[in-house]
Protein backbone atom coordinates (compact mmCIF):
# COMPACT_ATOMS: atom_id res chain seq x y z
CA UNK A 1 0.00 0.00 0.00
CA UNK A 2 1.51 3.32 -1.11
CA UNK A 3 -0.49 6.52 -1.03
CA UNK A 4 2.43 8.73 -2.11
CA UNK A 5 2.90 7.58 -5.71
CA UNK A 6 3.51 10.15 -8.43
CA UNK A 7 1.00 10.41 -11.31
CA UNK A 8 3.47 8.73 -13.68
CA UNK A 9 3.93 5.83 -11.24
CA UNK A 10 0.15 5.46 -10.84
CA UNK A 11 -0.34 5.29 -14.62
CA UNK A 12 2.51 2.80 -14.91
CA UNK A 13 0.84 0.55 -12.34
CA UNK A 14 -2.57 0.88 -14.02
CA UNK A 15 -0.98 -0.13 -17.33
CA UNK A 16 -0.28 -3.55 -15.83
CA UNK A 17 -4.00 -4.19 -15.40
CA UNK A 18 -5.92 -1.97 -17.85
CA UNK A 19 -5.17 -1.74 -21.57
CA UNK A 20 -5.29 1.68 -23.23
CA UNK A 21 -7.50 4.54 -21.97
CA UNK A 22 -4.49 6.77 -21.33
CA UNK A 23 -6.57 9.94 -20.85
CA UNK A 24 -8.69 8.32 -18.12
CA UNK A 25 -5.59 6.96 -16.38
CA UNK A 26 -3.99 10.41 -16.37
CA UNK A 27 -7.15 11.98 -14.93
CA UNK A 28 -7.49 9.52 -12.05
CA UNK A 29 -3.73 9.65 -11.38
CA UNK A 30 -3.93 13.43 -10.98
CA UNK A 31 -6.99 13.11 -8.72
CA UNK A 32 -5.16 10.61 -6.53
CA UNK A 33 -1.94 12.62 -6.38
CA UNK A 34 -3.92 15.72 -5.39
CA UNK A 35 -4.85 13.93 -2.18
CA UNK A 36 -1.19 13.56 -1.29
CA UNK A 37 -0.59 17.21 -2.19
CA UNK A 38 -3.48 18.26 0.02
CA UNK A 39 -2.03 16.38 2.99
CA UNK A 40 1.25 18.26 2.49
CA UNK A 41 -0.44 21.67 2.29
CA UNK A 42 -0.53 24.02 5.28
CA UNK A 43 -3.28 23.36 7.81
CA UNK A 44 -5.12 26.65 7.19
CA UNK A 45 -5.73 25.88 3.49
CA UNK A 46 -6.05 22.08 3.69
CA UNK A 47 -9.77 22.12 4.50
CA UNK A 48 -10.42 24.38 1.49
CA UNK A 49 -8.92 21.97 -1.06
CA UNK A 50 -11.62 19.68 -2.41
CA UNK A 51 -11.15 16.44 -4.37
CA UNK A 52 -11.04 16.39 -8.17
CA UNK A 53 -14.28 14.48 -8.73
CA UNK A 54 -14.59 13.27 -12.30
CA UNK A 55 -16.99 11.72 -14.79
CA UNK A 56 -15.82 8.96 -17.13
CA UNK A 57 -17.84 8.72 -20.34
CA UNK A 58 -17.99 5.72 -22.63
CA UNK A 59 -19.90 2.51 -23.45
CA UNK A 60 -19.97 -0.51 -21.18
CA UNK A 61 -17.05 -2.90 -20.96
CA UNK A 62 -14.22 -0.48 -21.86
CA UNK A 63 -12.58 -0.20 -18.44
CA UNK A 64 -14.33 2.54 -16.44
CA UNK A 65 -15.04 0.45 -13.35
CA UNK A 66 -11.76 -1.44 -13.66
CA UNK A 67 -9.72 1.77 -13.58
CA UNK A 68 -11.46 2.99 -10.42
CA UNK A 69 -11.27 -0.41 -8.71
CA UNK A 70 -7.58 -0.86 -9.51
CA UNK A 71 -6.91 2.66 -8.27
CA UNK A 72 -8.42 1.78 -4.89
CA UNK A 73 -6.47 -1.51 -4.74
CA UNK A 74 -3.24 0.35 -5.42
CA UNK A 75 -3.60 2.65 -2.43
CA UNK A 76 -5.51 0.36 -0.07
CA UNK A 77 -8.30 2.94 0.00
CA UNK A 78 -11.86 1.87 0.85
CA UNK A 79 -13.85 1.59 -2.38
CA UNK A 80 -17.58 1.28 -2.98
CA UNK A 81 -19.39 0.92 -6.30
CA UNK A 82 -23.08 1.81 -6.52
CA UNK A 83 -25.54 1.95 -9.40
CA UNK A 84 -27.26 5.33 -9.58
CA UNK A 85 -30.37 3.68 -11.01
CA UNK A 86 -31.04 1.65 -7.86
CA UNK A 87 -32.09 4.82 -6.06
CA UNK A 88 -34.99 5.27 -8.52
CA UNK A 89 -36.51 1.87 -7.83
CA UNK A 90 -39.07 3.12 -5.31
CA UNK A 91 -39.24 6.74 -6.38
CA UNK A 92 -36.92 9.59 -5.60
CA UNK A 93 -37.89 9.65 -1.93
CA UNK A 94 -37.81 5.89 -1.48
CA UNK A 95 -34.16 4.86 -1.33
CA UNK A 96 -31.57 6.08 1.15
CA UNK A 97 -28.77 7.67 -0.90
CA UNK A 98 -26.65 7.99 2.26
CA UNK A 99 -26.30 4.19 2.29
CA UNK A 100 -23.35 4.50 -0.11
CA UNK A 101 -21.43 6.44 2.53
CA UNK A 102 -22.36 3.93 5.23
CA UNK A 103 -21.11 1.10 3.02
CA UNK A 104 -17.84 2.98 2.49
CA UNK A 105 -17.40 3.49 6.23
CA UNK A 106 -18.11 -0.17 6.96
CA UNK A 107 -15.45 -1.17 4.42
CA UNK A 108 -12.94 1.31 5.87
CA UNK A 109 -13.51 0.07 9.43
CA UNK A 110 -13.11 -3.53 8.23
CA UNK A 111 -9.77 -2.60 6.62
CA UNK A 112 -8.51 -1.09 9.86
CA UNK A 113 -9.92 -4.00 11.89
CA UNK A 114 -7.95 -6.47 9.75
CA UNK A 115 -4.78 -4.44 10.28
CA UNK A 116 -5.41 -4.33 14.03
CA UNK A 117 -6.15 -8.06 14.10
CA UNK A 118 -2.87 -8.88 12.34
CA UNK A 119 -0.99 -6.76 14.87
CA UNK A 120 -2.57 -8.74 17.72
CA UNK A 121 -2.34 -12.26 16.26
CA UNK A 122 0.55 -13.26 18.50
CA UNK A 123 -1.12 -11.82 21.59
CA UNK A 124 -4.36 -13.67 20.81
CA UNK A 125 -2.56 -16.96 20.14
CA UNK A 126 -0.71 -16.78 23.47
CA UNK A 127 -3.90 -15.97 25.41
CA UNK A 128 -5.83 -18.79 23.73
CA UNK A 129 -3.05 -21.33 24.35
CA UNK A 130 -3.03 -20.45 28.06
CA UNK A 131 -6.80 -20.97 28.30
CA UNK A 132 -6.59 -24.27 26.41
CA UNK A 133 -3.73 -25.45 28.62
CA UNK A 134 -5.75 -24.65 31.77
CA UNK A 135 -8.73 -26.62 30.43
CA UNK A 136 -6.51 -29.57 29.46
CA UNK A 137 -4.92 -29.74 32.90
CA UNK A 138 -8.41 -30.44 34.28
CA UNK A 139 -8.86 -33.41 31.95
CA UNK A 140 -5.89 -35.56 32.90
CA UNK A 141 -2.90 -33.47 31.80
CA UNK A 142 -2.19 -32.04 35.27
CA UNK A 143 1.11 -33.92 35.48
CA UNK A 144 2.52 -32.04 32.46
CA UNK A 145 3.77 -28.48 32.64
CA UNK A 146 1.78 -25.74 30.91
CA UNK A 147 4.68 -24.96 28.57
CA UNK A 148 4.81 -28.60 27.45
CA UNK A 149 1.01 -28.65 26.89
CA UNK A 150 1.24 -25.46 24.83
CA UNK A 151 4.02 -27.01 22.75
CA UNK A 152 1.76 -30.02 22.05
CA UNK A 153 -1.14 -27.70 21.19
CA UNK A 154 0.99 -25.77 18.69
CA UNK A 155 1.99 -29.02 16.98
CA UNK A 156 -1.66 -30.11 16.71
CA UNK A 157 -1.11 -33.24 18.82
CA UNK A 158 -4.15 -32.49 21.03
CA UNK A 159 -6.61 -31.27 18.36
CA UNK A 160 -9.03 -34.16 18.91
CA UNK A 161 -8.89 -34.06 22.72
CA UNK A 162 -12.19 -33.02 24.29
CA UNK A 163 -12.27 -30.27 26.91
CA UNK A 164 -14.92 -28.35 28.79
CA UNK A 165 -15.18 -24.57 28.49
CA UNK A 166 -17.58 -21.87 29.66
CA UNK A 167 -18.43 -19.82 26.58
CA UNK A 168 -20.96 -17.05 25.82
CA UNK A 169 -24.01 -18.12 23.87
CA UNK A 170 -23.92 -17.04 20.24
CA UNK A 171 -26.68 -14.66 19.18
CA UNK A 172 -29.11 -16.40 16.87
CA UNK A 173 -29.94 -14.67 13.59
CA UNK A 174 -33.26 -12.88 13.80
CA UNK A 175 -35.24 -11.61 10.82
CA UNK A 176 -35.95 -8.13 12.13
CA UNK A 177 -34.29 -6.05 9.42
CA UNK A 178 -37.57 -5.05 7.73
CA UNK A 179 -38.65 -3.46 11.04
CA UNK A 180 -35.71 -1.03 10.99
CA UNK A 181 -36.15 2.00 8.73
CA UNK A 182 -33.18 3.02 6.58
CA UNK A 183 -31.31 -0.19 6.00
CA UNK A 184 -31.22 -2.58 8.94
CA UNK A 185 -28.13 -2.79 11.16
CA UNK A 186 -26.22 -0.40 8.92
CA UNK A 187 -27.61 2.75 10.51
CA UNK A 188 -27.30 4.08 14.10
CA UNK A 189 -30.78 2.87 15.12
CA UNK A 190 -30.03 -0.62 13.84
CA UNK A 191 -26.67 -0.66 15.62
CA UNK A 192 -28.30 0.31 18.95
CA UNK A 193 -30.84 -2.50 18.55
CA UNK A 194 -28.06 -4.97 17.75
CA UNK A 195 -26.10 -3.95 20.86
CA UNK A 196 -29.23 -4.36 22.98
CA UNK A 197 -29.77 -7.87 21.59
CA UNK A 198 -26.14 -8.77 22.24
CA UNK A 199 -26.47 -7.65 25.85
CA UNK A 200 -29.63 -9.71 26.26
CA UNK A 201 -28.25 -12.85 24.63
CA UNK A 202 -24.46 -12.52 24.80
CA UNK A 203 -24.31 -12.08 28.55
CA UNK A 204 -25.48 -15.67 29.08
CA UNK A 205 -22.66 -18.21 29.31
CA UNK A 206 -22.89 -21.96 29.04
CA UNK A 207 -20.65 -24.96 29.64
CA UNK A 208 -19.75 -26.75 26.44
CA UNK A 209 -17.70 -29.82 25.53
CA UNK A 210 -15.54 -29.17 22.48
CA UNK A 211 -12.43 -30.58 20.91
CA UNK A 212 -9.28 -28.48 21.25
CA UNK A 213 -9.47 -27.63 17.55
CA UNK A 214 -13.07 -26.37 17.84
CA UNK A 215 -12.36 -24.57 21.11
CA UNK A 216 -9.35 -22.79 19.63
CA UNK A 217 -11.53 -21.19 16.93
CA UNK A 218 -14.17 -20.04 19.42
CA UNK A 219 -11.60 -18.70 21.87
CA UNK A 220 -9.69 -16.89 19.12
CA UNK A 221 -12.85 -15.11 18.00
CA UNK A 222 -13.76 -14.18 21.58
CA UNK A 223 -10.26 -12.99 22.46
CA UNK A 224 -9.86 -10.99 19.24
CA UNK A 225 -13.22 -9.34 19.79
CA UNK A 226 -12.21 -8.41 23.32
CA UNK A 227 -8.91 -6.92 22.22
CA UNK A 228 -10.45 -4.99 19.31
CA UNK A 229 -12.99 -3.40 21.64
CA UNK A 230 -10.15 -1.48 23.23
CA UNK A 231 -8.42 -0.52 19.98
CA UNK A 232 -8.80 2.64 17.91
CA UNK A 233 -9.57 0.87 14.62
CA UNK A 234 -13.02 2.48 14.42
CA UNK A 235 -11.69 6.03 14.68
CA UNK A 236 -8.95 5.18 12.17
CA UNK A 237 -11.57 3.66 9.87
CA UNK A 238 -13.67 6.82 10.03
CA UNK A 239 -10.61 8.90 9.14
CA UNK A 240 -9.73 6.53 6.29
CA UNK A 241 -13.23 6.79 4.81
CA UNK A 242 -13.26 10.58 5.05
CA UNK A 243 -9.77 11.22 3.71
CA UNK A 244 -9.06 8.27 1.39
CA UNK A 245 -12.47 6.83 0.45
CA UNK A 246 -13.53 6.42 -3.19
CA UNK A 247 -17.18 6.10 -4.22
CA UNK A 248 -17.81 4.98 -7.80
CA UNK A 249 -21.28 5.96 -9.07
CA UNK A 250 -22.06 3.97 -12.19
CA UNK A 251 -24.87 4.64 -14.71
CA UNK A 252 -25.11 8.28 -13.68
CA UNK A 253 -26.43 9.06 -17.17
CA UNK A 254 -29.51 6.95 -16.40
CA UNK A 255 -30.76 9.48 -13.82
CA UNK A 256 -30.92 12.33 -16.33
CA UNK A 257 -34.50 13.56 -16.75
CA UNK A 258 -35.65 15.66 -19.66
CA UNK A 259 -39.15 16.73 -18.71
CA UNK A 260 -40.98 18.29 -15.82
CA UNK A 261 -43.90 15.85 -16.02
CA UNK A 262 -44.65 13.24 -13.43
CA UNK A 263 -43.09 9.82 -13.85
CA UNK A 264 -39.59 8.40 -14.28
CA UNK A 265 -38.05 11.79 -15.15
CA UNK A 266 -39.21 13.26 -11.84
CA UNK A 267 -37.72 10.27 -10.00
CA UNK A 268 -34.39 10.67 -11.79
CA UNK A 269 -34.21 14.39 -11.12
CA UNK A 270 -35.01 13.63 -7.49
CA UNK A 271 -32.07 11.23 -7.28
CA UNK A 272 -29.80 13.94 -8.63
CA UNK A 273 -30.99 16.31 -5.91
CA UNK A 274 -30.48 13.61 -3.28
CA UNK A 275 -26.95 12.94 -4.54
CA UNK A 276 -26.03 16.61 -4.54
CA UNK A 277 -25.50 17.11 -0.76
CA UNK A 278 -23.49 13.86 -0.53
CA UNK A 279 -21.12 14.91 -3.33
CA UNK A 280 -21.16 18.55 -2.25
CA UNK A 281 -20.14 17.68 1.28
CA UNK A 282 -22.28 16.90 4.30
CA UNK A 283 -22.22 14.90 7.52
CA UNK A 284 -23.72 11.41 7.41
CA UNK A 285 -24.59 9.50 10.57
CA UNK A 286 -23.31 5.93 10.52
CA UNK A 287 -23.23 3.06 13.00
CA UNK A 288 -19.63 4.02 13.85
CA UNK A 289 -20.15 7.76 14.17
CA UNK A 290 -20.60 10.84 11.99
CA UNK A 291 -18.65 11.04 8.72
CA UNK A 292 -18.02 14.14 6.63
CA UNK A 293 -18.08 13.60 2.86
CA UNK A 294 -16.17 16.80 1.90
CA UNK A 295 -12.99 14.96 0.89
CA UNK A 296 -14.31 11.62 -0.37
CA UNK A 297 -13.36 11.14 -4.03
CA UNK A 298 -16.42 10.60 -6.23
CA UNK A 299 -15.93 9.03 -9.66
CA UNK A 300 -19.05 8.83 -11.82
CA UNK A 301 -19.43 6.90 -15.05
CA UNK A 302 -21.96 6.46 -17.79
CA UNK A 303 -22.38 5.69 -21.47
CA UNK A 304 -24.15 9.01 -22.17
CA UNK A 305 -25.84 7.74 -25.35
CA UNK A 306 -27.95 10.65 -26.53
CA UNK A 307 -27.06 12.74 -23.49
CA UNK A 308 -24.07 14.46 -21.91
CA UNK A 309 -22.92 15.52 -18.43
CA UNK A 310 -24.29 18.99 -19.22
CA UNK A 311 -27.79 17.48 -18.97
CA UNK A 312 -27.31 16.89 -15.24
CA UNK A 313 -28.64 19.58 -12.94
CA UNK A 314 -26.15 22.48 -12.86
CA UNK A 315 -25.34 22.07 -9.16
CA UNK A 316 -24.34 18.43 -9.66
CA UNK A 317 -22.34 19.26 -12.79
CA UNK A 318 -20.29 21.69 -10.75
CA UNK A 319 -19.30 18.93 -8.34
CA UNK A 320 -17.83 16.86 -11.19
CA UNK A 321 -15.51 19.40 -12.80
CA UNK A 322 -13.22 16.80 -14.42
CA UNK A 323 -14.57 14.88 -17.39
CA UNK A 324 -12.82 12.33 -19.59
CA UNK A 325 -14.09 10.31 -22.54
CA UNK A 326 -12.86 6.74 -22.91
CA UNK A 327 -12.10 5.26 -26.32
CA UNK A 328 -14.11 2.37 -27.82
CA UNK A 329 -12.20 -0.91 -27.96
CA UNK A 330 -10.74 -2.08 -31.25
CA UNK A 331 -9.98 -5.67 -32.23
CA UNK A 332 -6.33 -5.12 -31.31
CA UNK A 333 -7.39 -3.75 -27.91
CA UNK A 334 -9.44 -6.89 -27.26
CA UNK A 335 -6.44 -9.07 -28.15
CA UNK A 336 -4.24 -7.14 -25.74
CA UNK A 337 -6.88 -7.31 -22.98
CA UNK A 338 -7.11 -11.07 -23.50
CA UNK A 339 -3.35 -11.66 -23.23
CA UNK A 340 -1.37 -8.79 -21.71
CA UNK A 341 -2.72 -7.76 -18.24
CA UNK A 342 -1.06 -9.22 -15.15
CA UNK A 343 -4.02 -11.50 -14.48
CA UNK A 344 -5.50 -11.60 -17.95
CA UNK A 345 -8.57 -13.62 -18.86
CA UNK A 346 -6.42 -16.17 -20.69
CA UNK A 347 -4.24 -16.67 -17.61
CA UNK A 348 -7.36 -17.12 -15.50
CA UNK A 349 -8.74 -19.89 -17.71
CA UNK A 350 -5.33 -21.55 -17.86
CA UNK A 351 -5.23 -21.56 -14.05
CA UNK A 352 -8.74 -23.06 -13.88
CA UNK A 353 -7.81 -25.93 -16.18
CA UNK A 354 -4.46 -26.44 -14.48
CA UNK A 355 -6.35 -27.17 -11.25
CA UNK A 356 -7.64 -30.30 -13.04
CA UNK A 357 -4.23 -31.23 -14.40
CA UNK A 358 -4.77 -29.82 -17.90
CA UNK A 359 -2.04 -27.58 -19.28
CA UNK A 360 -3.52 -25.18 -21.81
CA UNK A 361 -1.55 -23.46 -24.55
CA UNK A 362 -3.43 -20.99 -26.74
CA UNK A 363 -1.33 -19.96 -29.71
CA UNK A 364 -1.14 -16.30 -30.74
CA UNK A 365 -3.28 -16.85 -33.85
CA UNK A 366 -5.93 -18.55 -31.72
CA UNK A 367 -6.01 -15.57 -29.32
CA UNK A 368 -6.26 -13.23 -32.32
CA UNK A 369 -9.23 -15.26 -33.55
CA UNK A 370 -10.97 -14.92 -30.16
CA UNK A 371 -10.48 -11.15 -30.31
CA UNK A 372 -11.72 -11.01 -33.92
CA UNK A 373 -14.92 -12.95 -33.16
CA UNK A 374 -15.55 -10.92 -29.99
CA UNK A 375 -15.16 -7.70 -31.97
CA UNK A 376 -17.43 -9.04 -34.74
CA UNK A 377 -20.15 -9.97 -32.25
CA UNK A 378 -19.88 -6.56 -30.59
CA UNK A 379 -20.41 -4.91 -33.97
CA UNK A 380 -23.29 -7.16 -35.02
CA UNK A 381 -25.13 -7.31 -31.70
CA UNK A 382 -24.98 -5.29 -28.49
CA UNK A 383 -21.52 -3.80 -27.88
CA UNK A 384 -20.51 -4.97 -24.40
CA UNK A 385 -16.82 -4.24 -24.86
CA UNK A 386 -14.24 -6.51 -23.23
CA UNK A 387 -16.99 -8.44 -21.45
CA UNK A 388 -17.58 -10.21 -24.77
CA UNK A 389 -14.22 -12.00 -24.46
CA UNK A 390 -15.38 -14.24 -21.61
CA UNK A 391 -18.30 -15.94 -23.41
CA UNK A 392 -16.25 -16.32 -26.62
CA UNK A 393 -13.32 -17.88 -24.77
CA UNK A 394 -15.70 -20.09 -22.78
CA UNK A 395 -17.24 -21.31 -26.03
CA UNK A 396 -13.81 -22.03 -27.49
CA UNK A 397 -12.75 -24.02 -24.42
CA UNK A 398 -16.12 -25.68 -23.79
CA UNK A 399 -14.78 -29.19 -24.51
CA UNK A 400 -11.87 -28.77 -22.10
CA UNK A 401 -13.87 -27.04 -19.36
CA UNK A 402 -16.46 -29.82 -19.43
CA UNK A 403 -14.12 -32.75 -20.06
CA UNK A 404 -11.36 -32.06 -17.52
CA UNK A 405 -10.23 -34.11 -15.72
CA UNK A 406 -12.24 -37.18 -16.83
CA UNK A 407 -12.27 -36.85 -20.62
CA UNK A 408 -9.49 -34.33 -21.18
CA UNK A 409 -6.05 -34.71 -19.62
CA UNK A 410 -2.46 -33.56 -20.11
CA UNK A 411 -1.43 -30.88 -22.60
CA UNK A 412 -4.00 -29.09 -24.76
CA UNK A 413 -2.72 -26.95 -27.66
CA UNK A 414 -5.18 -24.79 -29.57
CA UNK A 415 -3.96 -23.43 -32.88
CA UNK A 416 -5.38 -20.61 -34.95
CA UNK A 417 -6.99 -23.06 -37.39
CA UNK A 418 -8.69 -24.96 -34.58
CA UNK A 419 -9.97 -21.74 -33.01
CA UNK A 420 -11.24 -20.49 -36.37
CA UNK A 421 -13.16 -23.73 -36.97
CA UNK A 422 -14.79 -23.77 -33.53
CA UNK A 423 -15.63 -20.06 -33.43
CA UNK A 424 -17.03 -20.11 -36.97
CA UNK A 425 -19.67 -22.45 -35.59
CA UNK A 426 -20.32 -19.88 -32.84
CA UNK A 427 -21.01 -17.19 -35.44
CA UNK A 428 -23.34 -19.54 -37.35
CA UNK A 429 -25.22 -20.37 -34.15
CA UNK A 430 -25.63 -16.68 -33.41
CA UNK A 431 -26.96 -15.98 -36.91
CA UNK A 432 -29.60 -18.71 -36.87
CA UNK A 433 -30.69 -17.81 -33.36
CA UNK A 434 -29.73 -21.07 -31.64
CA UNK A 435 -27.05 -19.48 -29.49
CA UNK A 436 -27.56 -16.28 -27.52
CA UNK A 437 -24.40 -14.55 -26.40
Amino acid sequence: MDRDLTPAQIVQWLDRHVIGQDNAKRAVAIALRNRYRRRKASFDIRSEIYPSNLIMMGPTGIGKTEIARRLANLTGAPFVKVEATKYTETGYVGRDVESMVRSLVRHAVNIEAEIAAKEREGQVRDAVNIKLAEALRKTGYDSITSSEIIRMIDKGLLDDTEIELILPEQMAHMEILPLIPGGGFDNPAGENLKKLMQKMVGSRRKRKNLTVKEARERLQDEEMRRLLEGSDHISRGLWLAQEEGIIFIDEIDKIIGFSESKGPEVSRMGVQRDLLPIVEGCTVQTRYGPVNTDHILFIAAGAFHGSSPSDLIPELQGRFPMRVELDPLSEQDLFRILTEPENSLLKQYSALLEADGVKLKLYRKAALEVARVANYLNEETEDIGARRLRPVLSYLLDEQLFGAPDLVQGNVNITGAMASSILLDLADRREDGNYIL
